[in-house]
């Protein structure tokens, strides 16, 4: 089957969320799919589920076996690959011109719904959806009436080192929280992936290793076991995607910050939070030394 073969947003979306779990060696191939435990993992009804498995059987990613259920067929490399041919949906690209216009200072900062209708040629219901995603991913707040308006990001060289002196408070102090927990399991998961970077058996494009990043700084704020901690992490990263959206971020700096995530997860290894702290902290500071250069 044609990955570029019709299919709701629904369906690609899904499909490419479990091809990443493949794709970062968190589902190995031979293991069993289950509807139930999918359902429940994505938020979803069992009919989207098995839709989607049924799309990925025609990839050539997962099997059916009779009387069996679905199995995971593709190794990481080839989930990685399945990935790269799946279309975006309608919505993802539309979250991304609109991201990418009040980058670029194209869109004022308070908009109303009908403006965004008029502005991108869409029905009421299409535009409602997407900002309603805009705002839960903290781009976008609702105002009073049909008023929208766009929340503070990181194009500015103000905005930029302002996130980082954020990040530099929070990220650091969490690792020293008594609540905090480290996965180890999740952490060899993550080592593995950064060492299948800097190995340079084949080249990894810029997403790639961005999302590497966010999944690893994600990952010490969850083992925090603080959830504010976690939201303002994550929306760090939301607010940093736009920078990879306009191709400011170096992906030279990204691939050199492999060594210093895993030089953090070597002092939790031996349980040196006071030192992975202070890694974290060096590693922030030399990210926002690095960053762009913005025309303020």
């Amino acid at each position: 089957m044609n990955a570029k073969a019709s299919k709701s947003d629904l369906q690609v979306r899904l499909a490419r969320q479990l091809l990443q779990l493949v794709a970062d060696g968190e589902i190995k191939p031979g293991h069993h799919l289950r509807e139930v435990e999918l359902s429940e993992q994505f938020g979803v009804s069992r009919t989207p589920i098995r839709a989607t498995l049924n799309f990925l059987v025609g990839l050539g990613a997962v099997e059916k076996l009779a009387n069996r259920g679905f199995f995971v067929v593709a190794p990481a490399s080839v989930a990685l690959k399945t990935i790269k041919q799946l279309p975006k949906e309608d919505d993802e690209k539309l979250k991304e011109q609109i991201a990418k216009d009040w980058f670029n200072g194209k869109v004022p900062k308070e908009v109303s719904e009908g403006e965004i209708r008029t502005r991108y040629d869409l029905g009421k219901m299409t535009a409602s959806r997407v900002l309603g995603t805009l705002a839960e991913e903290g781009l976008v707040s609702r105002m009073p009436g049909y008023g929208w308006q766009f929340e503070p990001t990181l194009n500015s060289a103000s905005a930029h080192d302002e996130s980082f002196d954020f990040r530099a408070m929070v990220e650091p102090a969490a690792l020293l929280s008594p609540e905090f927990r480290y996965d180890a399991d999740r952490a060899e998961s993550l080592r593995t992936r950064h060492e299948r970077v800097l190995g340079g058996r084949r080249q990894h494009n810029l997403a790639e290793i961005i999302r590497l990043d966010e999944d690893f700084h994600e990952f010490l704020a969850k083992c925090s076991n603080n959830r504010f901690v976690v939201q303002a992490v994550a929306h760090q990263n939301r607010l940093r995607r736009l920078m990879e959206y306009q191709s400011l971020i170096d992906a030279g700096r990204l691939t050199d910050s492999c060594l210093e995530h895993i030089g953090i997860l070597d002092n939790l290894d031996r349980k040196d939070l006071v030192g992975a702290s202070a890694a974290l902290r060096d590693h922030l500071t030399r990210a926002k030394q690095a960053g762009p250069e913005f025309n303020d």
